[in-house]
């Protein structure tokens, strides 16, 4: 499951200032999309892609313009939904970035619909 960011591996070096930064903003981007589907907020979500991202996901993999919509109308069948992201692993090589992230998500049913809430 780590073969695709060996960089994660030791012996840990001590970053500078700009790597931090840019592995920081890397993070961010999770949360950033985490708090966009929480909060049904789809021009944040769109915010954290590029027009030309790939999303690789629940769903499967496709081109962000069609994830996207896809994942928000499952999202939409949810009173709620809480996504709680934990360790977050970033490695930053030029302009290409890739984030490993743990993530809890909840996912809360209408009270009484008789259907139970589910955890991912």
């Amino acid at each position: 499951m780590t073969s695709d960011i060996p960089d994660l591996r030791g012996p840990v070096t001590v970053p500078t200032p700009e790597l931090l930064a840019e592995e920081e903003a890397v993070k961010r981007v999770c949360r950033l999309y985490a708090l966009a589907i929480d909060t049904r907020d789809g021009d944040m979500l769109r915010s954290a892609f590029s027009s030309d991202a790939m999303v690789s996901g629940t769903l499967g993999e496709s081109h962000v313009a069609d994830y996207l919509p896809a994942l928000e109308a499952g999202v939409r069948a949810y009173e709620a939904t809480q996504h709680n992201i934990t360790n977050q692993y970033a490695v930053v090589d030029g302009d290409r970035a890739r984030c490993w992230s743990y993530c809890v998500a909840l996912h809360f049913e209408t009270p009484g619909n008789g259907h139970d809430d589910l955890a991912m």
